[in-house]
């Protein structure tokens, strides 16, 4: 027979799912898209460690790096809800700045000659000069390259 729980004469026999593996992986999959589901995925990593669970089991059971998990419970030591939310992660700033490249997308859409320019065709070294041109940043021609395939 099961244990015995506080609910009086009920019994309770431990359940588990069949699908371990299946169930990760649809976890990663939801996490991997909505920032408010990440949010929710460290708030209850974040809640667990509270109640006493160690940041090395609940990493284990969210199939998270145990370090995640401590910089969550500081972060939200630090700056409460706010802490758990999405942050930029670092790295170098954009050049441009968003109204820049809708400017460029839509230059880029038309033929070079729009711009004042002799070629039949947008090449990464002539988005490279028109954009130094009109925005006065310079970008190396694979920076160029990347934006022509955006």
């Amino acid at each position: 027979m099961g244990q015995t729980t506080l609910w009086g004469r009920f019994t309770m026999h431990r359940l588990r799912p069949a699908g371990e593996s299946e169930l990760r992986l649809i976890l990663a999959q939801a996490l991997a898209g909505a920032a408010e589901l990440r949010f929710l995925h460290r708030v209850h990593a974040v809640l667990l460690v509270s109640v006493g669970r160690s940041c090395y089991e609940v990493a284990h059971w969210f199939g998270e790096h145990p370090r995640s998990v401590e910089r969550w419970v500081h972060a939200f030591d630090a700056l409460g809800e706010h802490g758990l939310r999405n942050h930029h992660h670092g790295g170098r700033s954009a050049r441009l700045a968003l109204p820049q490249l809708h400017t460029l997308a839509h230059d880029l859409a038309a033929l070079p000659s729009a711009c004042g320019f002799a070629q039949g065709r947008w090449s990464g070294k002539l988005v490279a000069r028109h954009i130094h041109t009109r925005f006065g940043v310079q970008l190396s021609l694979r920076q160029c390259q990347r934006l022509m395939r955006q």
